[in-house]
């Protein structure tokens, strides 16, 4: 027989007790269970699974007042927050990509799996683009900093492409030509 915990109430371990038990249940444990049975189950609504939250919108960091410490401390919490999901679902496309070529083989896996790839390659894009070279402690003062420059420098170079999808382009088809320049055994009849 396990040894009970402290928390766990012992019936019969002594009449003071289970006296002081029984009132301090009929006094203010059972009004509370039955209103909450009665009222706040009944009024509370179908319950949502845990990814389906929905969080209230918070400021940025640019629309808060300058001596808005909560409003500051809020923002950062949601760059946080965002940054964890942007994380998150980085390592989910991954995690399909490398599913997709598993399952499709190495040679056919370049173009059965061309949409996650397409798809990883773009999130991880976004993600270095907002995350990216910022240093270990920053803060969303600094993401912002980088977005405003960043916003700068694309309005001074619109010509350049950023998120290297001409580079990305051209070693696929290298890679494909390499791929079927490579002479295949015979097979055996």
């Amino acid at each position: 027989m396990p040894e009970p915990t402290t928390e766990e109430y012992v019936p019969g371990l002594n009449k003071w007790s289970d006296i002081g038990y029984t009132t301090l249940d009929a006094l203010y444990l059972r009004p509370v269970r039955w209103f909450h049975r009665n009222f706040v189950e009944r009024f509370r609504g179908p319950a949502y699974p845990y990814y389906h939250r929905k969080f209230n919108p918070v400021k940025t960091i640019d629309e808060c007042e300058i001596e808005d410490q909560v409003c500051f401390y809020e923002a950062e919490m949601a760059f946080l927050r965002d940054r964890r999901i942007d994380t998150m679902i980085v390592g989910i496309l991954q995690d399909r990509l490398s599913r997709c070529i598993v399952h499709e083989g190495r040679i056919d896996a370049l173009d059965k799996c061309a949409k996650e790839k397409d798809d990883l390659f773009e999130s991880h894009a976004n993600w270095y683009q907002k995350y990216g070279e910022m240093g270990t402690p920053h803060s969303c003062v600094d993401a912002y900093m980088k977005q405003k420059h960043h916003m700068i420098w694309m309005r001074r170079h619109p010509e350049v492409d950023l998120k290297g999808w001409a580079v990305e382009r051209e070693y696929e088809r290298k890679t494909k030509d390499y791929i079927k320049s490579i002479p295949m055994p015979m097979e055996f009849r």
